[in-house]
């Protein structure tokens, strides 16, 4: 029987093109840290790294011009500077692997579901593969050298019990409860991402001269400060320990290794993530007040994040998405 040609879908081009967005970023920031990265065991983590997002990469090439789809520019060799300063330390490095797995790990378990095609299908099951060997080598790599922060602690269940009182939903005013064991998984996993968020933003305010990216860059690490205190500030209501955010590993280098693009596509792509991970949180929070704060923290993102939008498109960086038909008339 002949092989018959399916087109792609618009789930399937929407996915890839994203993708390939993201891996280009990835690469140029994995290809650097490669050449600063000191520590052999965390140089060998950043290696997996950086040869699976290259053979990501052919792949993704393979299949637009098998479909004959242009190949997207995103971000390239020329948005890699010449320097040969250390911007981050080597935990930074291996944070960011933590970093770019989970990443990868959650947008491919969510392009996963949409896809029909069999060649596509297969090239985000090797991305999640990928994804979670990376995300468990860096896991126990942060473990071994003593940078993992474990979450805060919680009583151990004695015994099965069910609500009796609509007010467990309160949290502003009397008959406050104790933080749900999810609320503040929710809590703590936003906290470690704002802090690495934040740590990229500030290693970017230090090496970019004064102007609107600047500017922009302050903005930004002002609002993760913002959400790192208030979501702090949640645990130590209930003298719950505030576990001791990983916000360092930039150093006092002023030369910078990356070009303005990338640094503005990379804050956008920040945003988008943060975003996701409120709205997860959000669908996580029984107690109102939770819900509501993180609704709160996630509009001022989406404001931030298409503030950053209009800046990459008025610096002519910011390629167009695949679009549906246009309709005219």
């Amino acid at each position: 029987m002949e092989n018959i040609k399916i087109d792609m879908t618009a789930s399937e081009i929407g996915y890839l093109w994203s993708t390939y967005q993201a891996e280009t970023l990835n690469h140029c920031m994995l290809t650097y840290f490669d050449k600063i990265v000191e520590d052999p065991e965390i140089k060998k983590v950043n290696k997996f790294a950086l040869d699976s997002c290259e053979n990501n990469l052919i792949s993704l090439k393979s299949l637009f011009s098998k479909d004959n789809i242009p190949i997207p520019v995103g971000i390239n060799d020329s948005d890699i500077l010449t320097t040969t300063d250390r911007l981050y330390t080597d935990p930074f490095i291996l944070y960011f692997q933590w970093f770019v797995g989970k990443g990868n790990l959650n947008y491919a378990s969510l392009a996963i579901n949409t896809i029909a095609r069999d060649d596509i299908f297969d090239f985000y099951k090797n991305l999640l593969t990928k994804s979670l060997i990376l995300l468990e080598d860096s896991r126990r790599m942060l473990l071994s050298k003593g940078l993992w922060i474990r979450a805060p602690y919680i009583p151990v269940p004695t015994e099965v019990e069910f609500i009796k009182k609509e007010s467990f939903l309160n949290g502003w005013f009397n008959d406050k409860r104790p933080l749900a064991g999810i609320e503040i998984a929710s809590i703590f996993y936003n906290l470690m991402t704002n802090a690495i968020g934040q740590s990229l933003i500030s290693s970017f305010v230090q090496i970019t001269d004064k102007g609107e990216l600047r500017d922009y860059f302050i903005r930004g690490k002002d609002i993760a400060e913002k959400h790192i205190d208030l979501m702090s500030k949640h645990l130590k209501e209930q003298e719950i320990p505030v576990p001791n955010t990983w916000n360092t590993g930039v150093t006092s280098s002023k030369e910078p290794p990356f070009s303005e693009k990338l640094m503005l596509t990379l804050v956008t792509f920040l945003n988008a993530q943060g975003l996701s991970n409120y709205g997860n949180a959000i669908s996580n929070s029984i107690k109102r007040d939770i819900g509501l704060d993180f609704t709160r923290l996630a509009a001022e993102v989406a404001k931030y994040g298409e503030d950053g939008t209009k800046l990459l498109i008025k610096h002519g960086w910011m390629e167009k998405p695949p679009l549906a038909k246009e309709i005219i008339g």
